[in-house]
């Protein structure tokens, strides 16, 4: 299995694994988050599947950024005192994609055309953008004291 192969397998994952904490989340504007991130992590499946068939791709950066940071300025400490998911989830997607980020950095580094790079870097700053938002998810859940 090559390096993309992998890649397409983890953004699966990834997908699946948003699903499943949006369901969990049991508020609202964090579901909606965890749901933009399984909606990117298909958007990327998707692109590495049609590269992998020869197609070439030219991948538009999400909305996820601007989106989810208008949710959470929304969220109140009220609706977060209502989390009852666990906060390892976070560190554990944090990790995820921190190391999805750098594979798809060495992955643009190693591309052939300049269109392949810029979907793999596309694909690296929306993992870095997850990253951040995790971050300030689980700090305002933290900060609400939701344990």
């Amino acid at each position: 299995m090559n390096s993309r192969d992998m890649e397409l397998r983890k953004e699966g994952d990834g997908m699946g694994y948003y699903e499943r904490c949006s369901a969990e989340a049991g508020v609202a504007g964090l579901s909606t988050i965890f749901r933009m991130f399984s909606e990117d992590e298909l958007r990327h499946a998707g692109a590495l599947r049609a590269l992998r068939d020869g197609g070439r791709v030219d991948l538009r950066h999400s909305a996820t950024l601007e989106g989810a940071r208008s949710i959470l300025r929304r969220l109140s400490a009220e609706e977060l005192s209502r989390y009852r998911g666990d906060l390892g989830v976070y560190q554990h997607a944090m990790q995820f994609e921190a190391l999805s980020a750098r594979a798809c950095s060495e992955l643009a580094r190693e591309a052939q055309h300049p269109w392949e790079r810029a979907m793999f870097q596309t694909m690296a700053d929306e993992d870095e953008i997850h990253f951040t938002l995790l971050e300030e998810m689980q700090e305002l859940l933290e900060d609400t004291d939701v344990q």
